[in-house]
C-alpha cells in the first residue's frame, strides 16, 4: 500500500496534528481545518453557514436522501439541533465551497479509534449535482481521515431510492457490507439501506493518481 502523503491542510491552531496514517492521532475531536483543491475548498462551518443549512435541511426534496429524520424543524430548532450535534454527533463537519460559494458539506460521524472505521455524508445543493462536486469533495476528505486518523476503512450508508448516489459510490469501487431491507418507509412504502464500504489500501491504489492531479502532491514516498 502507497503511504498516505499529507493533505494540504491550513492549520487554525499552533498544535493541529501533522502526521501520516503510520502516526495516526486517536481522538475524536472537531479539527477547524481547510482543505483546497483548485476551485474546492472544505472549510469549518460559521455562523453565516446556519441559515443556509436550513434551508437545505428544510427542503423536503433533499432531506430524504441523507437522513432518517423526516419532521421539518424551524430555523431556530434546526440551529439548537445542530449545535448540539457539532459537540456531541459530528466528528469533523466541514463545509463544501466552489469558487468561495457554499454548496453543500460533508461530515465524518460514529469514528471508532478501536476498530478503525467511521462513517461519512456528503449533500450537495440540487442545482450543483451531476457535476463532480460530491466526488472531489468525498476524495479529498477520505484522503484527510485516512491520513490523520487510525482508520482503515469509511463507511456510507445509502437508501435504495438514492440511486444516483449508489451508483456512484459503486462505481468508484466502494463494497457493499450491509443490507437492510424495508429499513426506511418513504414515499408510501419500504426502501432498503446499503451500507458501503471503502478501505484504505483500496482508496488509495485506485485514487492516488486522481489525488495527486487534484492536490499537486508528489508521489507518495517521494515528497
Amino acid at each position: 500500500m502507497p503511504r498516505a502523503t499529507p493533505i494540504h491542510v491550513v492549520p487554525d491552531r499552533p498544535d493541529f496534528p501533522t502526521s501520516s496514517v503510520s502516526q495516526p492521532h486517536i481522538f475524536a475531536t472537531t479539527l477547524p481545518v481547510h482543505l483546497s483543491s483548485r476551485d474546492l475548498i472544505l472549510a469549518p462551518v460559521s455562523r453565516a453557514d446556519i441559515e443556509l443549512l436550513h434551508r437545505w435541511d428544510a427542503d423536503p426534496s433533499s432531506l430524504q436522501l441523507w437522513t432518517m429524520r423526516k419532521e421539518i424543524l424551524s430555523q431556530e430548532e434546526f440551529a439548537q439541533l445542530f449545535a448540539n450535534r457539532l459537540r456531541s454527533y459530528y466528528h469533523v463537519f466541514l463545509m463544501i465551497r466552489k469558487q468561495g460559494r457554499p454548496v453543500g458539506f460533508i461530515y465524518s460521524y460514529e469514528p471508532n479509534f478501536v476498530d478503525g472505521h467511521a462513517y461519512v455524508t456528503a449533500f450537495v445543493e440540487p442545482v450543483c449535482r451531476d457535476r463532480g462536486i460530491a466526488a472531489r469533495a468525498g476524495l479529498i476528505f477520505a484522503h484527510y481521515l485516512f491520513s490523520y486518523f487510525s482508520f482503515t476503512k469509511l463507511y456510507c450508508d445509502v437508501f435504495e431510492y438514492n440511486s444516483r448516489s449508489l451508483t456512484a459510490l459503486k462505481g468508484a469501487g466502494l463494497s457493499v457490507e450491509g443490507v437492510f431491507r424495508d429499513h426506511r418507509f418513504y414515499g408510501g412504502r419500504h426502501w432498503t439501506m446499503y451500507r458501503l464500504a471503502l478501505y484504505r489500501e483500496d482508496f488509495y491504489r485506485r485514487f492516488t493518481p486522481m489525488l495527486q492531479r487534484m492536490l499537486g502532491l508528489s508521489r507518495p514516498g517521494h515528497e
